[in-house]
């Protein structure tokens, strides 16, 4: 388009581009596998179950998924994650009146905050590698930032007409 790749730079873009993305086809390709045996294996179904019949109060197992994903947010992936836990912890939503949109959000909310938040987040070490800031510098900065995400959290978990004001 802007006329700045030569013919002879295709091979080492193209080379580059499959060292970027054959990783992340094989962590998705896995991701998947994992969720659909976990699907056929009725993971889901059992999960819900054992939430409804040992937690009766709506609020609590939200609190008990996001603090999961949050977990799950620092040592995993997004993509993955989502592939992994959005079949198992959708349904148990569900149960529980919650909108697919919302727990959407809700979901990749709590997954962008854990992917910043420390000991382990993993866009501190990213940030750090690319920048040769140490990584509790980084941390240090990132703070306001994962306050203000958890408050944008509780709220569309408590006001779901934040999240859901879009859709009608």
């Amino acid at each position: 388009m802007y006329k700045t790749l030569k013919v002879s730079e295709i091979k080492s873009v193209l080379v580059e581009s499959l060292r970027t993305f054959t990783p992340i086809l094989f962590i998705l390709a896995a991701a998947v596998s994992f969720s659909r045996i976990l699907t056929l294996l009725q993971v889901p179904q059992m999960s819900a179950t054992f939430l409804t019949v040992n937690f009766s109060n709506k609020w609590v197992v939200l609190l008990l998924i996001n603090l999961l994903l949050l977990v799950v947010g620092m040592v995993m992936d997004t993509s993955p994650a989502i592939l992994i836990l959005a079949p198992i912890l959708q349904p148990i939503m569900a149960t529980y009146g919650m909108d697919t949109i919302q727990f959407g959000i809700i979901m990749v909310l709590n997954l962008a905050i854990g992917f910043v938040t420390p000991p382990i987040g993993v866009n501190l070490f990213i940030a750090s590698r690319l920048t040769d800031v140490p990584v509790f510098t980084i941390a240090k900065k990132a703070m306001p930032l994962i306050v203000l995400l958890m408050i944008a959290l509780i709220l569309i978990c408590v006001f779901p007409q934040i999240s859901m004001c879009l859709v009608s």
